[in-house]
């Protein structure tokens, strides 16, 4: 995980709301971020975070071209998102 410092104005979201979001478990989230594949924010309690503007164009890119593993199974909620997101 890289070291970001984070800006005020941007939304922070914690694993837990990502993972709502994404409709998987928030230890998926956390396995993601562990290895790389979502890119977080460590507060200086060691909470991790994740920037919502990041990840918005983490996910765009992985609906778009080639996707890790381990999120392939989130081809199809990823479709359900791309179709929300036009209308």
């Amino acid at each position: 995980m890289g070291l970001e410092v984070a800006h005020p104005s941007e939304e922070l979201l914690t694993a837990r709301t990502l993972a709502e979001r994404l409709k998987v478990r928030p230890a998926t989230v956390l396995r993601w971020a562990r290895n790389g594949e979502l890119p977080s924010i460590r507060l200086p309690g060691g909470a991790i975070r994740f920037r919502a503007d990041v990840i918005e164009d983490r996910l765009d890119s992985w609906s778009s071209g080639p996707r890790p593993a381990s999120v392939l199974s989130l081809a199809p909620k990823l479709a359900d998102r791309e179709e929300n997101h036009a209308s």
